[in-house]
Parts: structure tokens; C-alpha cells; sequence
């Protein structure tokens, strides 16, 4: 009975988990969306010995 209990248990904090991020996910509205893929740094120029 104790297997029965701990799987019991473990299946319950995996589901408490999905949905807190289902939660989340949902009245949040997901991660913000990151805008540093918009900036690129330019390159150095190459310099000439």
C-alpha cells in the first residue's frame, strides 16, 4: 500500500504543477515576449596590420 501512496503522491504534485502553469499561462498571459532579438550589436570593423 505505501507504493500505492507515494505514486498517489507524486501524481498529485505533477498535476498541482500543470496547473499552476495552465493557470498561469491563462491569466497571465504566457511569457513576455522578449524584444532582444530585435537588436543586433554591429560588428567591429576589421582592421588592417
Amino acid at each position: 500500500m505505501k507504493h500505492v501512496e507515494k505514486l498517489t503522491d507524486t501524481v498529485l504534485k505533477v498535476v498541482e504543477k500543470v496547473a499552476r502553469n495552465e493557470v498561469e499561462k491563462n491569466v497571465i498571459g504566457g511569457a513576455p515576449k522578449c524584444s532582444a532579438i530585435y537588436h543586433q550589436p554591429k560588428r567591429p570593423k576589421k582592421k588592417e596590420n
